[in-house]
């Protein structure tokens, strides 16, 4: 570089007269300033000592400063001794510690003649060398060897401003050329070791980067190109939410960028290349602050069983999916308009997805989705050969979508086969986000005569009978958020079941909560009772639970009353066996009217009313029946001969308890009466 050549110079002028003609045992020179158009020096002072007679002398430079803009490096208090000898090429070789910026010394080496000028400084296990020809004398190569990247943080922040470099270490050659007419070129060939990157803001980070780092720079009367390419083996990497695990085989990261003077930066060219597994390539603009203004993407995820592990888990993750299992293929596109999504599109080429935790499966998967925030409408159609839902196996189902305006709806009403009915999809509406707010879809659903048995066999409930057919009309999906607006309404024993203000949180994720209000009536107890194995009861069943709390589809709270329906004119019987489950659920085990020995002689017996409640907090079951007995709460009154009254003394019950109970009462463990 040329404020090397300059230095050299007044070195080589220095040591000539000394070790010349002239009689001088020392001189010393001083330079206020010294400048090109690579560097300067500032206070420069050189003070030579060769004593008369003698083969060698020894050399001293000092300087208040030194800035080298061109790999920005700056220091200050530069202080070089070393002793001046001769070489056998008739140059000059001086040998001895440099301190700058107040650091302990360190050993550099100069070799200086007309021709040429090298010089190399070592600290422990790594090495800088420079080299300069006389014949080039715009034309400067500096060679790394096991360097820290601490040492180039400076050179490295000139060309990425927000990057911090914490660990690694580097090998190769810098090239800088600056010629006085001509563009000012950085070229840099990199071999890159354990290499750690972060910004201030974490959207984008590194660690144990590992491969090659090619960087060449370029500026001409302030027209700026900047070429990077880093071939890697192994490491890890983050952009916002995109992480990758990189493989030990190459992985090619290229990024192009040019400006003029201080406009904004264009990126002619973005491309990753992991062949077989993940490529996307395309071209952005970057607005003032640094952020993607404008990009162009097109992507393509040819193994996604490799791709899922490799690219996807920082998506897959916090959407709760983390051990999905994926396989087939993916090509995708993404395009972005001041900083805003304006299309992006999807084909899909025998894609399956399988939940781990069992919540979903689809299979089959093929077509294209595209979305479009334009005003013309785009038309896209996919299908899948079948699927399951907690279990709950969806046939073939097709459907087509057209976009525009932000928006995607379904073109059609889509029914497909499930528990030997029908379910179908009436309609779809998905938003992009937009600005804080973030992505919301509405949908309706009808269900037709699906099997309740097939139902309880995947759920593994009480082998009920019957069908289920009801509508959602609306629901709403927002910020994790599902609402059903018009409620969902089931047949179910001969009566009806209604869920009113149900709204899920994380229906998919990690502990998914469930809120509604549920409304019974006129369900037949005899049905019910032989589905829960809970002895035999005949009559009509109403009831509330309200204000109901699932966590993770665990009860956690509700206020529940149930209660024989009073205007039933048919027969009202309870079986021996229901009346030592309700006993034991209750918290009784006492039955009054009777003594307990009495009632083995009887297998049925009639009643005028039953009912028992629930208030659940705090994981207590407040209780309470159809009227009060001393201090007890009447659950089942008798009518008729003989006559029965079952009543409960506790009114605060252990939840896991009453579960417990519950659960050994349908299972036929209730205590028997002697």
């Amino acid at each position: 570089m040329r404020i090397t050549h300059a230095v050299i110079k007044l070195l080589l002028f220095a040591a000539a007269c000394v070790a010349g003609g002239a009689q001088a045992k020392q001189l010393e020179l001083r330079v206020a300033h010294l400048s090109t158009g690579a560097g300067s020096l500032q206070g420069v002072t050189i003070l030579l000592d060769w004593p008369d007679g003698a083969s060698s002398g020894s050399l001293r430079l000092r300087a208040a400063s030194l800035d080298f803009p061109s790999i920005s490096y700056r220091a200050r208090d530069i202080d070089w001794q070393c002793p001046l000898a001769r070489t056998k090429t008739q140059g000059w070789r001086c040998v001895g510690p440099v301190r700058a910026n107040g650091s302990a010394g360190a050993p550099l080496a100069v070799v200086f003649s007309a021709a040429a000028t090298e010089a190399e400084l070592r600290i422990g296990d790594s090495r800088i060398a420079y080299q300069a020809l006389a014949a080039a004398p715009d034309d400067s190569r500096i060679k790394l060897e096991r360097v820290p990247v601490a040492w180039l943080k400076a050179y490295l922040a000139s060309l990425w401003s927000e990057g911090s470099w914490p660990q690694g270490r580097l090998g190769g050659q810098i090239d800088v050329l600056t010629p006085a007419k001509g563009p000012f070129e950085v070229r840099t060939d990199l071999a890159i070791d354990s290499l750690n990157v972060e910004t201030p803001t974490g959207w984008l980070a590194a660690a144990g980067l590992k491969g090659q780092l090619k960087i060449n720079y370029r500026d001409l009367a302030g027209r700026q190109s900047l070429d990077t390419r880093l071939d890697l083996r192994g490491g890890e990497f983050l952009a916002s939410n995109f992480y990758a695990q990189l493989p030990t085989t190459p992985v090619t990261i290229q990024v192009l960028g040019e400006r003029q003077g201080t406009a904004r930066w264009r990126l002619p060219l973005l491309r990753w290349s992991d062949p077989g597994v993940f490529d996307a390539q395309g071209a952005a603009t970057l607005a003032a602050d640094g952020a993607i203004a404008d990009l162009d993407l097109d992507l393509s995820l040819g193994d996604l069983a490799t791709a899922r592990d490799r690219y996807l888990s920082g998506f897959l993750a916090p959407a709760g999916f983390p051990d999905l299992v994926l396989t087939g293929k993916v090509q995708a596109g993404l395009r972005l308009r001041a900083g805003q999504l304006d299309a992006a599109q999807g084909q899909f080429t025998a894609v399956n997805a399988i939940d781990s935790k069992a919540r979903f499966t689809i299979a089959g998967v093929n077509g294209d989705l595209r979305w479009s925030a334009g005003e013309a409408p785009v038309a896209s159609r996919f299908s899948w050969s079948s699927g399951a839902l907690y279990g709950i196996g969806l046939g073939r189902a097709e459907f087509g979508f057209s976009s525009a305006k932000g928006e995607l709806r379904l073109d059609a009403p889509v029914a497909m086969d499930v528990l030997e009915g029908r379910i179908s999809l009436d309609h779809l509406r998905w938003q992009a986000p937009q600005g804080e707010t973030g992505a919301t879809f509405q949908f309706g659903v009808g269900m037709d005569k699906l099997d309740l048995a097939s139902l309880s066999q995947r759920l593994g409930w009480p082998p009920f009978t019957g069908t289920i057919g009801g509508k959602i009309p609306s629901a709403r999906y927002a910020a994790s958020i599902l609402t059903l607006d018009g409620g969902l309404e089931m047949d179910l024993f001969g009566g009806n079941i209604r869920l009113s203000d149900l709204v899920m949180e994380r229906p998919l994720g990690i502990a998914p909560t469930l809120s509604a209000d549920v409304a019974l009536q006129d369900i037949d107890l005899e049905p019910m009772t032989k589905a829960f194995d809970f002895g035999s009861m005949t009559g009509r069943l109403d009831g509330r639970i309200d204000k109901l709390r699932l966590v993770d589809w665990s009860p956690v709270a509700f206020d529940a009353k149930l209660e024989s329906d009073s205007s039933f004119k048919g027969k009202r019987r309870i079986s021996q066996r229901a009346v030592k489950d309700i006993s034991s659920v209750g918290g009784s085990g006492l039955v009054a009217g009777l003594q307990a020995k009495v009632l083995q002689f009887f297998d049925d017996f009639g009643y005028d009313r039953i009912g028992l409640g629930c208030k659940l907090k705090d994981n207590v079951c407040q209780m309470d029946g159809i009227g009060s007995a001393g201090d007890g709460y009447i659950i089942v009154a008798g009518a008729g001969v003989p006559r029965i009254q079952v009543v409960g003394f506790r009114r605060r019950v252990d939840w896991p308890t009453l579960v417990s109970r519950l659960k050994a009462a349908t299972e036929g463990q209730a205590p028997v009466i002697q």
